[in-house]
């Protein structure tokens, strides 16, 4: 479905994907906001008509795919503090184009830093870039218990459970230090939700300096790039992953949604929140271009359709030749 491109004009370089969809999770605890005494909150949001609503931010789900991107990426492509998964995304330029502008030897460098965007604040030059991919929050939709169920997490152990006064040291096999006093009750959250949730990926500024307006990396590259954008975007839905440090991974039920292209600038890409009951309906018939997926398996085959070597091959060929008129 997405292997004709004759929609598509060659007098532009746009080429802007919007993944508009509702995702179905159980029993997951994926964004903690506060602890109480020995109780752990989860985030909520207050939406406009006064209600209350399960939510994760879109930085925790950016984070995530952040992740995903530097697995999916090529060592030797990440600069020293990606490497490490340093949220810094400073590292040393190894080798400096002179062509390009002090962001642009950063997008050249590295993967993570041109797809996730960074601020690197203070000696140098101040370089920043905003991020190719951007989250919403994702919302809980209507109809969806906002209230978490708390359960108890402490050492079970018969010794652990007493005070440090009804013994002569709090060594258990669950505590190995024996100045320790015994293990607290903590209450932790789960909840679960099915969040309405938007995803923008703007795939023609992979690999663009946007200062000197010019691609900073060749054509093969970019094609990877955009492959492991989407790959990442497929992987922090479809391999969801928990947020605690001793991980609750969450039960995924679905996915489903649509997804809203722009390839010139004429064309409009709704954002019309799948908070929405009539969500798909809207950006179909706001959109030029769009395409619909009703389970987990269509949206992976919809994002590898997106990274087939031949619709990114003419997609790039396109933008490069088209961005050769900013300097004629």
């Amino acid at each position: 479905m997405i292997s004709s491109v004759d929609h598509i004009k060659l007098n532009d370089y746009l080429f802007r994907l919007n993944f508009i969809l509702r995702f179905e999770v159980d029993a997951e605890a994926l964004n903690n906001e506060e602890t109480i005494g020995n109780v752990v909150k989860t985030r909520t949001i207050q939406l406009r008509d006064g209600s209350l609503r399960n939510a994760i931010t879109g930085n925790l789900i950016k984070h995530v795919f952040t992740k995903n991107v530097r697995l999916l990426t090529e060592h030797h492509e990440l600069c020293d503090t990606c490497k490490i998964f340093s949220p810094m995304k400073n590292g040393k330029i190894k080798v400096k184009d002179e062509r390009l502008s002090a962001n642009g030897n950063r997008v050249k460098e590295c993967a993570v830093d041109d797809l996730c965007g960074f601020m690197n604040a203070g000696k140098g030059q101040n370089e920043k870039r905003y991020s190719v991919a951007q989250f919403s929050w994702a919302i809980a939709r209507e109809g969806t218990r906002n209230d978490s169920v708390l359960y108890t997490r402490v050492d079970p152990t018969e010794k652990n459970a007493k005070t440090k006064k009804e013994q002569a040291d709090t060594l258990s096999d669950a505590n190995t230090n024996k100045d320790q006093n015994a293990q607290m009750i903590f209450y932790r959250p789960i909840r679960s939700s099915e969040y309405a949730l938007t995803i923008q990926l703007d795939l023609h500024r992979v690999g663009f300096d946007d200062e000197k307006l010019m691609y900073a990396v060749d054509h093969e590259t970019i094609k990877r790039r955009i492959k492991n954008a989407l790959k990442a975007v497929r992987n922090t839905l479809v391999d969801i992953e928990g947020a605690m440090c001793s991980t609750n991974l969450p039960h995924l039920r679905g996915v489903y949604g649509i997804v809203t292209e722009k390839t010139d600038r004429e064309q409009i890409t709704a954002k019309y929140s799948a908070l929405n009951e009539d969500f798909i309906e809207v950006n179909q018939k706001l959109s030029t271009v769009s395409h619909t997926f009703n389970n987990i398996q269509q949206f992976k085959e919809l994002i590898e359709l997106y990274a087939s070597d031949e619709f990114l091959d003419f997609m790039i060929q396109r933008n490069m030749e088209y961005v050769k008129t900013f300097h004629s």
